[in-house]
Formats: structure tokens, sequence, C-alpha cells
């Protein structure tokens, strides 16, 4: 059942409520209609100020530009806060500037070992390339590709080599059951997001089981070793390369990191960053390329925006936003469309017209992207509410501030 709420005139219509954790029966329902605001930048933001009460926030940041009218709200807009998920528009804006869009993570087996016929003398590795949504059904295929090779016996030991990243298996500052409640346990050798089993041991080390996994799909192609155990360990560079398989372009896995909010991958991209820029590949190494890249500020701690311990001010948010049209419009949940913003401006004006990245933590809601007026102006927007008493109130203060913006006449 659907429930109306009445707000003051100044604000005719709420927008609807929602996420990722809300049932489509719990939405608000709200009228499509939002009256014209004013074409003034202060008219604008005591509208803004407006839709943004009775939040229960200690802090609201907020910051806004328009093209046409230019500034328009700047409200503790230099306070540092907790980002929440925005932090990822950071990670994966440096990411697609660093490594490009068409970046491919690869991941592939090979061997120091010699081969007699269909005799393969030596180990295989499994060597893992960090690709953050390498799936059963891509190892199965790795598997088909090796054996086409012709090579029916290895009488060396299975191997992964994991060592592109660090063995940190968590973001800094994480409660422990947010791995793997909220993330699967971070590695180079990621498969299925890491999350095929939730047992102590593979929490510890999610690279070692993988190759019994991929053992029983080369014996699938016809592919026997005489060793039964599995080990770890860095490969030669000299060794062959057998076969490999890529992922999908990096354009195409920032999508889907700022789409679902997937905090797996967006780690795995900061530690990418860390090795391919800084050549070492940890989460402390690849915020130092976000902070150089993006002026994040040196409070980044973590790719997802999952550590307590990350800052960010709106100011900052707006400034990346400005600069990152062209690369991340694109690429954002869209209101009552998708992502974790399906649920959410459906019935306002919002519908189909803001593009941004939300943000959801137990001490902080977020959202900063882009919608355009009612003439078509260009709204660039970041909101933080903090120190909240209901997050439900924080989350439709901010719709309400976006959807005001969606309604606005500019000329």
């Amino acid at each position: 059942m659907f429930v109306h709420l009445a707000l003051a005139p100044l604000l005719a219509a709420l927008v609807a409520v929602g996420g990722p954790a809300t049932p489509p029966s719990a939405l608000i329902a709200v009228p499509a209609a939002v009256p014209s605001s004013s074409a003034s930048a202060s008219g604008l933001r005591a509208q803004v100020d407006a839709a943004l009460a009775n939040s229960t926030a200690r802090t609201v940041s907020a910051a806004v530009d328009v093209d046409g009218l230019g500034v328009v709200e700047r409200r503790s807009a230099t306070a540092s806060v907790p980002p929440a998920s925005t932090e990822k528009l950071f990670t994966l804006e440096t990411a697609l500037k660093q490594l490009g869009p068409t970046y491919r993570y690869s991941t592939s087996l090979r061997s120091s070992g010699s081969r007699v016929g269909a005799l393969l003398r030596g180990d295989l590795y499994l060597v893992a390339g960090g690709d953050p949504f390498l799936t059963s059904t891509q190892l199965d295929a790795l598997a088909r590709s090796f054996a086409a090779n012709g090579i029916t016996t290895i009488s060396g030991h299975l191997v992964v080599d994991d060592t592109r990243y660090d063995r940190v298996r968590h973001g800094y500052g994480w409660k422990p059951e947010w791995v793997p409640d909220e993330s699967g346990p971070l590695s180079a050798m990621a498969l299925d997001g890491n999350t095929w089993r939730q047992d102590s041991g593979y929490l510890a080390d999610p690279a070692t089981p993988v190759l019994g996994k991929l053992r029983s799909y080369l014996a699938k192609r016809g592919v026997r070793l005489t060793t039964s155990d599995a080990r770890r360990g860095p490969v030669l560079a000299s060794a062959t390369s057998y076969a490999a398989i890529s992922s999908a372009p990096l354009s195409a896995i920032a999508t889907r990191i700022l789409k679902e909010s997937d905090n797996f991958g967006a780690e795995l991209v900061l530690k990418e960053l860390g090795r391919s820029v800084r050549g070492s590949g940890t989460s402390s190494a690849g915020a130092q390329v976000v902070q150089a890249t993006t002026g994040a500020g040196d409070a980044v701690h973590d790719g997802s925006g999952l550590s307590p311990y990350d800052r960010q001010t709106t100011a900052r948010e707006l400034a990346l936003l400005s600069t990152s049209f062209a690369d991340l419009k694109a690429k954002l949940p869209v209101g009552c469309r998708d992502g974790t913003l399906e649920h959410r401006f459906c019935g306002t004006v919002g519908s189909g017209r803001v593009y941004a990245k939300t943000g959801t933590l137990d001490t902080s809601h977020a959202l900063a992207g882009w919608t355009y007026t009612r003439d078509g102006h260009l709204v660039t927007f970041a909101f933080v509410l903090a120190g909240f008493s209901s997050g439900p109130a924080a989350t439709k203060a901010i719709d309400r501030a976006v959807v005001v913006l969606a309604g606005a006449t500019v000329s």
C-alpha cells in the first residue's frame, strides 16, 4: 500500500524513497507535478535549504552549481564528512584516468616446465590478475583453452599466484563482519566476487580453494594432474603462457561498480591502481594514486567508502563531478530506472533525469551527481548528511532537494 505525505506549500511534492534495501511495497508515492522553482540562485538556494529541513542530521553538507545560474549552494561544503559510497566516484574516475577505459585484467595459466608430447613436466600456475568479476564459467573456459593445447597430463603441482596484490583481506577500519557481509575477502584471485564460500578458512585464504575448481574443470576436459595438493607462490617471469582470459574493459567494470555500488569491485580497483601506477598492490598505494589524481584529500583509506575513517567534502565532490561528466554520467544509477536509484525519484520530475551515486552508512547518507532543470540546464550536486537520528528522513531530505533542482526553470 502506498502512503501520501503532506508537505509545506513551498515543496509541492515529495520524492519517492527507496534504495537497495527498501522493498517496492515500502516506497512512498508522490505526485509527478512539481511547480517551477525560482530562476534566481538565491531563490533556488532557499528552496533547497527548505527541502533539507527535517533531515534530523546534525551536519548538512551541500554543494550545487546550475548552468546559467552558477553557484547555488555551498552549505558546510568544506566540512569533512564520511562520504559513504560516493567515495567510489573518486576511485573509478582515477582508474579511468590512470588505466584508461579500455584497460583489461588478464587471468592466465602458465608454466616453466617442459613439454613432451601430451605431457607437461612441471607445475601449472593459475596467475591471478585481479579481475574483480571473474566467474566460474570463465575459469572453466580457461581450462578448456588450456586443454586445446593437447596436453593431457601434468606431472607437477597446481599452484596459484596471487602476488599481484597483498593479502590483506579487508579495508582499513572495517568491522570484522563486513567480510563477507559487505564484501568478499580481498585477493588478486577473485572468483565469483569471492562469495562462493563463507567459512573462516576461505575468508582467510580465498585463493588456494580456487585450485579445486580448476582441477575439476581440467579433469572435465581430459587433463590429469599426477599430484593432488594445491600450492601458492609466484610464477617465473619467463614462464610460458598456455591460456589466458581477459576481463571486460574497465569502462564496463566501472559501470557495474557504480550502478550496483559494488564494494568488492571498488576495493580491487584501488589495489590495481596501487600495483599499476606505484608498483605496490596495496590499498594504501592505491589511495595515494586517488589523492594525487583527483585532489581527494588525505583521508582516503579504501576504495568503496566503507571505512569509518574516510572523509570527503562536498566541495571536493563537486569539483570532481565538474571535470568527470564525460567519464561518469552514463555509468551512474538513473533515478527510477536502475542500480541503487531504481526505487528512488519515481513519480517525480527526477524520474529518468537524475544520474547520481548513492551513499549509505549508519553515520551518513549521500548523493552526488547530475540532473537537469525543466528547461535543460545541467545541475551538478553533492549532498552528504551526517549524524542523523533517522536514516530514512535524511534520504528523503536529499531527494526532496534534488527534485527541487530538477523542477527549476532557469530561463
